[in-house]
């Protein structure tokens, strides 16, 4: 690949270098940032040079160019490329097929919950699948699971007596200290015998 310029020293195209003084002299380090991590490739260089070596040196530490992927992101697509490749077994399929009509008829994406008695541990049991295929495909599809409406108008008001109760102590504290405050006054002499 032929470049205009050197994008490593103008730091374009995800590319930089940093040059520091070295023992004997300078030292640079060529920079590349992964596209779809925040892993940053480090290349440690002599010498200056040119941008289409600098890349060889990079795939040749396992990167792929332009998008700059690193080498992890490209092992986890490759096995992520294996395990999709692998074609599920027609049990498999009726099972997912019955998973997802299942939670068409028993779930409420609106509501966010299950008819009565129904759960994704139900539908697991059901279908023969492990409860975390369906939690995964039901949060994905149909959404999470919310609470009803009843629990959070109960959190709502359980808020409301806390925030009443704090309240409330804290005037009654005001008031106790007032009339400390009344009894300190009195007993310091001014408070008057009754004969």
């Amino acid at each position: 690949m032929s470049y205009r310029g050197h994008p490593y020293r103008e730091g374009r195209l995800g590319r930089s270098i940093s040059t520091r003084p070295g023992v004997g002299s300078l030292t640079s380090t060529a920079a590349l940032q992964c596209s779809r991590c925040p892993h940053k490739g480090t290349l440690n260089q002599r010498a200056r040079m040119p941008p289409e070596a600098i890349d060889e040196k990079f795939k040749q530490a396992g990167w792929a160019l332009d998008p700059h992927i690193c080498p992890g992101c490209r092992a986890r697509a490759s096995q992520e490329r294996k395990t999709m490749s692998a074609k599920p077994s027609p049990d498999a399929m009726r099972a997912q097929a019955s998973m997802l009509t299942l939670l068409q008829t028993h779930f409420d994406a609106a509501k966010g919950r299950y008819a009565k008695d129904w759960s994704d541990q139900k539908i697991a049991d059901d279908t023969k699948l492990a409860v975390s295929v369906v939690s995964e495909y039901r949060e994905a599809v149909f959404g999470p699971i919310q609470e009803p409406e009843e629990i959070q108008q109960l959190r709502s008001d359980i808020t409301a007596l806390e925030t009443l109760q704090r309240e409330s102590n804290a005037a009654f504290i005001a008031q106790i200290a007032s009339l400390r405050s009344q009894v300190a006054g009195l007993s310091s002499g001014k408070l008057r015998r009754i004969p």
